[in-house]
């Protein structure tokens, strides 16, 4: 029997170890907020010293997003809540697995050749016969193929404190990615942390957002 392999899975192992197309955060968030905001006051301040126009383009979307809670945005010093912003990256670490093969298993097209020899009271007499059969097709994995790619762990902090220095909320982000770029994964992961925003309190779940 002659069987076709037909390899079904490397076009799924391209996409896998390709760029990514969305971003995975881990979001924890502790906070003892409203649902929703009535027109308080805030300001956004760095946490570390990261500064410049880098850190005003993300703070401007954490802006945006405390905006559509129901906040306003203040002058320095004016608010009646800081916002502490910080990010950074991790580290880098190798990931290993194998992506499995899928092929055909059986059935198709099988080829039968021969021969016959038949013997009488008149002698014997021989030939040849040769045909093809067909039988439904079977899939299923034929093998494997092994990937190690380098991924590389990125975190987000924002902290909100009222004006008595209270701390009114605490959330934490966290994604592991190829992306080295902080500012290829950043606006995601804050889209995740302002997801159902301020969140359950004490939890953490995983967020998916696509990128941009």
């Amino acid at each position: 029997m002659h069987t076709s392999i037909k390899i079904l899975s490397i076009p799924l192992l391209a996409i896998a170890l390709s760029s990514c197309t969305s971003v995975q955060s881990n979001v924890t968030r502790f906070h003892t907020l409203p649902p929703q905001g009535s027109s308080q006051t805030f300001e956004i301040r760095s946490a570390s010293s990261v500064s410049g126009i880098e850190f005003g383009t993300y703070a401007s979307r954490v802006a945006s997003h405390l905006q559509t809670y129901g906040w306003t945005q203040a002058g320095t010093g004016n608010a009646d809540y800081t916002v502490l912003l910080d990010y950074q990256m991790g580290g880098s670490h190798e990931r290993q697995g194998s992506t499995p093969i899928t092929g055909q298993t059986g059935g198709g097209t099988t080829y039968h050749s021969g021969s016959v020899n038949s013997y009488g009271n008149y002698g014997s007499t021989s030939g040849a016969y040769s045909g093809t059969s067909y039988t439904p097709a079977t899939y299923g994995v034929v093998g494997s193929v092994p990937y190690s790619v380098t991924v590389h762990d990125r975190y987000l902090d924002m902290k909100i404190r009222d004006r008595g220095e209270r701390s009114v909320f605490e959330g934490r982000v966290s994604s592991t990615g190829r992306s080295s770029d902080i500012a290829a994964v950043l606006p995601q992961m804050i889209d995740s942390l302002f997801t159902n925003f301020p969140g359950e309190s004490g939890k953490t779940k995983m967020i998916e957002k696509a990128s941009q």
